[in-house]
């Protein structure tokens, strides 16, 4: 299994590749992307705070990052008129002349032109395509795509259903939750994470729900904080490797790519420290001793308060059969 992590720039690539980092992704918008197209973004980050900044940016992360493979996202849900012929040329240009691996795309208009200019071994299926069971697996299979990036909320079982042969597969595994499903949420960061707000102003509801759905929501978004020992907080399905591999699943992302080198480096290593305890045999209890030795904060891994995938404990707090 591999330990998929964003990237920003050039000098966070050897640093994340020490921690532990097998793949890279960003988010890179042709040049004159603003102007022609205003508000609308290339890919689902803020292209000022998470975005490569230009294509040199991007070449300077390829020639440092060497045998290991670069994705670029190309995965906003939808488009305004033109795009997609702007961001078909300008992927085929990243996958040709500077040696981009795959492409992240959740558009279908850009998916689907994509796969007519000859690119669909190249392309990752975005969690924002909403993909969720084997039927759909697939049907992408057949177009050629060669990876499936499943969305975050589906549990253990539901992603085993979804793996196929003859396809790659990765999951979420720490950081940056979403309070709805992404993918059929047809909202736009670029308007602010209003989700965020959900249910604030509510009265009429049984005591402590609100409290407790308030509860979620911060952990959703990652505590708003690290522990002090500098590790991040927030969504996390470290505990769920073993059954993550069992079921198929290829790569393991790492969310962020506008947090800090320092948030990154410390999101890869335990990534790295979990897959690596997986791959000697270790179990979902010994993975969770290590990563609270490691990154402190037990009472988050308690009734599974923070866990990507919740179904792997039961009530009782023991990993479910």
């Amino acid at each position: 299994m591999n330990v998929l992590s964003p990237v920003r720039n050039v000098n966070e690539v050897g640093p994340l590749r020490d921690a532990g980092a097998d793949e890279f992704y960003c988010g890179l918008a042709p040049l004159g992307w603003e102007k022609e197209f205003g508000t609308a973004w290339a890919n689902r980050r803020d292209p000022e705070s998470a975005g490569v900044v230009d294509e040199q940016a991007l070449k300077d992360i390829l020639a440092v990052s060497g045998s290991l493979p670069v994705y670029v996202a190309l995965n906003s849900p939808h488009y305004p008129p033109g795009a997609t012929e702007v961001l078909t040329e300008f992927g085929g240009r990243l996958l040709e002349d500077l040696g981009v691996k795959a492409l992240i795309v959740a558009d279908m208009d850009l998916l689907l032109a994509l796969i007519e200019a000859g690119y669909a071994a190249q392309l990752h299926l975005s969690s924002l395509a909403t993909s969720t069971n084997a039927a759909s697996s697939r049907f992408f299979r057949k177009l050629g795509i060669s990876r499936i990036i499943l969305p975050r909320h589906l549990t253990l079982g539901e992603l085993a259903q979804c793996v196929v042969e003859g396809m790659d597969f990765e999951a979420f595994l720490i950081n940056d939750g979403c309070v709805f499903e992404e993918g059929l949420c047809a909202t736009t960061h670029a308007a602010g994470a209003f989700c965020m707000a959900d249910g604030d102003g509510l009265q009429e509801m049984p005591p402590g729900i609100l409290d407790r759905y308030d509860f979620w929501k911060w952990t959703q978004n990652n505590c708003g904080c690290n522990t002090s020992r500098g590790y991040p907080l927030g969504p996390c399905g470290l505990c769920a490797i073993p059954k993550l591999q069992a079921a198929g699943i290829g790569s393991l992302k790492v969310v962020g790519r506008e947090a800090s080198l320092e948030r990154k480096f410390a999101s890869v290593q335990l990534a790295a420290m979990a897959r690596d305890s997986a791959r000697k045999g270790g179990g979902s209890e010994e993975i969770r001793a290590r990563t609270i030795a490691l990154r402190g904060a037990a009472s988050l891994c308690n009734n599974a308060h923070a866990c990507y995938y919740p179904d792997l404990w039961d009530d009782n707090g023991e990993v479910v059969a």
